[in-house]
């Protein structure tokens, strides 16, 4: 489970009326299970606990520590010790590892959905005080934002853009007699669905519920409304031959391609193979799909752009309906999402590169 989930979750947890303990590992010395940024709910109706800090004996501690928290809002730093013989109930691990433990209620749960929302590169600062109710400040947008309006004091702040601009992601630092952990966070991943049928109502409904921001685009403003896309951050309607004009689409993005016909398909697909989107998937037959990757090729397009083409896309689970389907296709995000685009070198089939290129080639 990643940062914007447990966010989200945090929030899910607070708006339903319970409360929730946060727990984050701030710092680590030696080897140590749980990283830094590593981190965990702990609700206080149900006792639940959500995500990791490491697990083992130690998990167990910290869970029993955020339960006695529950449910007064507060926050605290716990320090634990790991034993370093193989003997020690704690494992082989050697080494020290705090813990920022903090204790919410309903008042932050707008603040968890924007973080969980985030869509620009921002950063979570946590104020790390002895006593008192935590204190967290999210800055939306670290490019945009200065120092006077962060709500942070100026030693702090520039020690917020230092960080951003680094490969740390998250540090425990001691500015001007102030402890502060501060995790710079990027936009959430986004899928853009290309075309507001139904097949694409479900897309955008499994999407987000696996914590992608979902954007729908069609042609139709009759089809592309938030009324039928209620799961879709923005609905966007405009010529797929112009689309793209309107979107912002890098590393970050999900393309999936489902228009209402192959012309729409070829002209959508031909702009995403030129774009730096993460994931390129469009919907059809094996005919369908060698035809238009052929046209394509035809254009000048070489095979290292057309194997970026996902299609047929999605997970081979025999589906049928456009809810299996849909669900099909989250699932190769996921997949994409959690392992890389190492884990499908070579999804374009043989017998489709033969079609497309020759045997000789």
């Amino acid at each position: 489970m990643d940062d914007f989930e447990i966010f989200q979750k945090a929030a899910s947890i607070l708006r339903a009326g319970d409360k929730v303990a946060l727990v984050t590992v701030i710092s680590t010395t030696g080897s140590t299970p749980g990283k830094v940024g590593y981190k965990m709910l702990v609700s206080a109706n149900s006792g639940e606990s959500t995500g990791t800090v490491g697990g083992g004996m130690v998990e167990a501690e910290i869970i029993k520590a955020a339960k006695g928290m529950l449910p007064v809002a507060g926050s605290r730093v716990v320090r634990v010790d790991i034993g370093t013989t193989p003997d020690d109930e704690n494992g082989i691990c050697g080494g020290t590892i705090e813990f920022l433990i903090e204790s919410f209620d309903g008042a932050s749960a707008a603040l968890f959905e924007e973080i969980a929302g985030q869509t620009e590169q921002g950063a979570v600062i946590s104020v790390i005080e002895k006593e008192g109710p935590p204190k967290k400040i999210f800055l939306k947008n670290i490019d945009e934002c200065a120092a006077s309006d962060s709500g942070l004091g100026p030693e702090i702040f520039s020690a917020v853009k230092d960080i951003a601009a680094g490969e740390q992601s998250a540090v425990k630092e001691s500015v001007g007699g102030t402890e502060v952990f501060i995790e710079t966070i990027g936009r959430r991943p986004e899928v853009i669905i290309f075309g507001a049928g139904h097949l694409s109502f479900y897309i955008a409904k499994f999407a987000k519920l696996v914590n992608f921001a979902v954007k729908v685009c069609d042609d139709r403003d009759e089809f592309a409304t938030k009324e039928r896309f209620p799961d879709a951050n923005e609905v966007i309607v405009a010529g797929f031959e112009n689309i793209f004009e309107r979107l912002r689409v890098d590393g970050n993005s999900y393309l999936v391609i489902v228009t209402r016909g192959h012309k729409f398909d070829e002209v959508v697909l031909e702009k995403a193979l030129k774009t730096q989107a993460k994931y390129v998937g469009m919907i059809g037959s094996r005919k369908k799909v060698i035809t238009i990757l052929q046209k394509l090729r035809e254009k000048g397009f070489s095979r290292e752009m057309l194997s970026r083409a996902y299609s047929p896309m999605g997970i081979s689970i025999g589906a049928v309906t456009p809810e299996e389907i849909a669900l099909s296709t989250v699932c190769e995000l996921v997949k994409i999402r959690r392992l890389g685009l190492a884990a499908e070198i070579g999804h374009m089939t043989q017998s489709r590169s033969e079609a497309i290129y020759g045997k000789n080639l």
